[in-house]
């Protein structure tokens, strides 16, 4: 039976990058990597059902676009491969409105938000107040991504019925539109990565989608001390191993959690694409993800040698 260390599912042609680039680090730190693409995807299956293939750990970044991978994730848990971000703390947190109650318990600030259900269970609103909302709001489904179905300039009620009509199968949830005050020229829009315990918050324009990196020397130290807590947070209640989130710092002071939890993280580089993640950022995800793997691989090494001493 042939073990490998850790297995990269990837789809998506602008991942190349990211996956080439993990699996050159891996096998700098001695790591086993192992890539599936849609060309050895069955091949693949066959061998891990037949026990001839076997990984410690799996980071997938192609189920959620190509269901042909769905199986590969059953399989791999069924198999007890520890899963970088495990699906089951996922689908609760890309729940926004699930997170939008657990966040709001734990005192992270968020917009004013009506949550609505989905419209194929109750197609009537009922009353929103749409005067503590203001004009324009905000309406998103509670499980989008990449901005599917979110409407920001929403004025009336009729606006709210359109847009669950959508996904009508999703809760929805209608919020008070946030604007950011200025900092040095900049809107205080941020999207803020935590990468396998480290946080890399990054400036990002909500209106041009540029990033860059954010440093402590470029903002007032309190605000990125309030921007790693909340953070830390977040971590805490979705025990994932990587994700994203976006802040927005309003004039009143609040530092508004705007987009909960992005499990899927965008990583194409700002070098390669002009609305990409900064090249530091995204290697420093890299690096983490790789000396993650490489200690808990150490760790179970040593474990093992452990109890084989103690059986001699």
């Amino acid at each position: 039976m042939r073990r490998y260390d850790l297995a990269i599912a990837w789809c998506w042609e602008y991942d190349a990058d990211l996956v080439f680039q993990i699996d050159v680090e891996c096998g700098i730190s001695g790591i086993l990597s192992y890539l599936i693409h849609s060309h050895n995807l069955s091949e693949t299956l066959r061998l891990i059902k037949e026990g001839e293939l076997r990984f410690r750990f799996f980071f997938d970044r192609a189920s959620d676009l190509d269901e042909n991978f769905e199986e590969l994730v059953d399989v791999m848990m069924d198999e007890g491969t520890e899963m970088i971000n495990d699906p089951r703390r996922v689908r609760l947190a890309i729940d926004k409105a699930a997170m939008q109650k657990k966040f709001s318990a734990r005192g992270i600030d968020v917009p004013y938000t009506v949550v609505l259900p989905p419209w194929e269970k109750r197609p009537e609103a009922g009353s929103i107040p749409l005067s503590r909302l203001g004009k324009p709001f905000v309406v998103k489904p509670a499980c989008g991504g990449c901005g599917d179905g979110v409407i920001t300039d929403a004025r009336t009620q009729q606006d709210i019925q359109k847009a669950r009509q959508q996904f009508p199968d999703d809760k929805y949830l209608v919020q008070k539109k946030v604007e950011p005050i200025m900092i040095n020229g900049r809107r205080a829009w941020f999207r803020v990565f935590f990468a396998f315990g480290e946080i890399l918050p990054c400036w990002w324009d909500d209106q041009t989608k540029i990033a860059d990196v954010l440093s402590i020397s470029g903002i007032d130290r309190k605000i990125y001390e309030r921007m790693v807590g909340v953070m830390r947070k977040i971590a805490h209640i979705t025990k994932l191993d990587l994700f994203s989130t976006e802040l927005a710092l309003n004039h009143q002071g609040k530092l508004l959690v705007i987009d909960h939890v992005n499990d899927q993280v965008d990583l194409r580089r700002k070098s390669s694409c002009l609305d990409g993640v900064p090249d530091e950022v995204v290697d420093r995800i890299v690096n983490n993800l790789v000396n993650w793997v490489r200690k808990r691989v150490r760790r179970r090494g040593i474990r093992r040698e452990s109890r084989l001493c103690k059986k001699m």
